[in-house]
């Protein structure tokens, strides 16, 4: 039972919600991807990402200094469905701003020679 309640209060947070919205909309994310277009410090963005990585939603890959994140595939049938239908809620106007802030960092991003994890 409590790997069940760790995943599912891995979900009832709206940071972690956040998270799992942005890696709904991209494959996978650099941590200074969710930094910036959720306005979250490097410390409470590792802590919510931990979170998600030890209940089994996230996984990372570490490519020199940066570190990417997304869906895990080891989601068992049950875990991955749910979230399947946490991810279509995430379609509605509620969340309309946050992909349009997601789409505009990834544009800038790809143009700034600041940002080096592309």
């Amino acid at each position: 039972m409590k790997k069940e309640a760790r995943f599912f209060k891995a979900l009832a947070d709206d940071t972690r919600l956040a998270i799992l919205a942005l890696l709904s909309w991209e494959e996978e994310l650099c941590v200074c991807d969710i930094l910036t277009v959720l306005d979250l410090t490097q410390s409470k963005a590792s802590r919510h990402l931990r979170y998600l990585t030890q209940a089994g939603i996230l996984e990372d890959r570490r490519e020199a200094v940066w570190v990417y994140y997304r869906l895990s595939p080891d989601m068992t049938p049950l875990e991955a469905g749910i979230v399947k239908s946490v991810q279509e809620h995430f379609g509605g106007k509620a969340y309309a701003a946050l992909k349009k802030k997601l789409q505009g960092w990834l544009a800038k991003k790809g143009a700034s020679p600041l940002c080096k994890c592309t």
